[in-house]
């Protein structure tokens, strides 16, 4: 058996290295013709494992011998998924995999802004739009840290009947917007644009921006437009249109901006791996013998100087875990540079990201019994202890 993997699936050659001849390809580099003719003596790949970078449609297919396809990501508008229902072409992704670090990015940004800003969670109101594995875990950490949380789902507003979610219009009216959708060009529920020109315009003054689906779900030119004449918004993206060849005008202008990295923990990579493992050996009737391994992290625990506010302490604990601002600073590089240097770096920001752990690998030491800071700790996964 012969398969093609991208080789920025973490642990992917000890995964998938079993199961035959295992060709590793950076993602952009996965062609029809690759697939088609391995090498001179070896033809046709039947299983192909890719990450959103590659577009697999007819163009990538056609001729090939292809029999199982699986994307290590959450997302999937970069499959075309009636092509292989159509050619019976079994399809598996991971949807999930990465939804708590999505959690943790958009909670990091949220907190860097309100410091900056000396503003308190309390009284403000987050828009979650999209309530799926990673909306509902965005909802609930805003929740924990006093917000108030108002979702917007239609298709699970229609599935469940359910009264607690808003429309779009009430979304626009709250201090912070966060979108967490599939990007979808048609039909009731198309997400193409959904923050569009009218809707941007309606956005409240000193309103919070996040995004972290796809960068077509909002329109960029005229966010662009807005920030250039001064609009008072607080912008972060992780994501962009045309990856990797970014606008680095719209980059300049917001307050945050990342290599399309939020779901990038090593937690959430790995699961992504685990996930499409898992499907490609019951698809193939063998057992499971891989188990992904993950490295101790050093300084797990951390004490919390609890003199400071809420959003001050979190802070100071992201500071030591995890620094949005650390990931802007390495794209706003890009700035100075020339286009295809840009490209490159894109590419090469997320190619070697750093090693990043989830919320839940740390252990937060309070000095004083602070039963109500515990619980906020402890809805955002970190495990507290009190010191003796």
């Amino acid at each position: 058996m012969k398969i093609v993997v991208d080789e920025n699936i973490p642990q992917a050659a000890e995964a998938f290295q079993n199961f035959g001849n295992l060709k590793l390809l950076k993602g952009r580099m996965i062609t029809n013709a690759v697939l088609s003719e391995w090498t001179s003596t070896e033809k046709d790949a039947d299983i192909l494992i890719v990450r959103s970078v590659t577009k697999v449609d007819e163009n990538l297919l056609k001729g090939t011998n292809i029999k199982f396809v699986g994307t290590a990501t959450s997302g999937i508008d970069h499959i075309d998924v009636e092509y292989l229902k159509r050619n019976g072409i079994e399809f598996a992704d991971a949807a999930g995999c990465n939804s708590y670090p999505v959690a943790e990015y958009v909670i990091a940004a949220i907190v860097r802004i309100f410091l900056e800003k000396k503003w308190t969670f309390h009284g403000k109101t987050l828009g979650v739009i999209g309530v799926g594995k990673i909306g509902s875990k965005v909802a609930a950490f805003g929740e924990a840290l006093g917000f108030n949380v108002l979702k917007n789902d239609p298709p699970l507003q229609r599935k469940t009947g359910s009264n607690e979610y808003v429309t779009l219009d009430e979304i626009l009216k709250c201090d912070v917007i966060t979108l967490h959708v599939p990007l979808s060009y048609t039909g009731i529920d198309k997400t193409l644009n959904i923050i569009s020109k009218e809707k941007i315009e309606r956005l409240k003054k000193d309103a919070v921006l996040i995004n972290t689906s796809r960068g077509e779900v909002i329109d960029n030119l005229f966010l662009k437009k807005e920030l250039k004449e001064g609009k008072p918004l607080s912008v972060v993206l992780d994501v962009w249109e045309n990856e990797p060849s970014i606008d680095f005008e719209l980059m300049n202008l917001v307050s945050s901006g990342t290599p399309h990295i939020a779901g990038y923990s090593l937690e959430g990579k790995v699961n992504g791996t685990e996930m499409i493992y898992k499907k490609l050996c019951r698809y193939l009737g063998c057992k499971m013998l891989w188990r992904p391994k993950f490295p101790k992290i050093s300084e797990e625990k951390i004490i919390l100087d609890e003199s400071t506010n809420l959003e001050e302490a979190l802070s100071n604990i992201f500071l030591k875990i995890y620094d949005i601002g650390k990931d802007d600073r390495m794209l706003r590089e890009g700035i100075r540079m020339k286009k295809e240097a840009r490209i490159e770096l894109f590419d090469e920001l997320r190619k070697n990201y750093y090693v990043r752990r989830e919320f839940n690998n740390y252990t937060i030491k309070l000095i004083s019994q602070n039963e109500q800071l515990a619980t906020i700790l402890e809805a955002l996964r970190f495990k507290v202890v009190y010191t003796v």
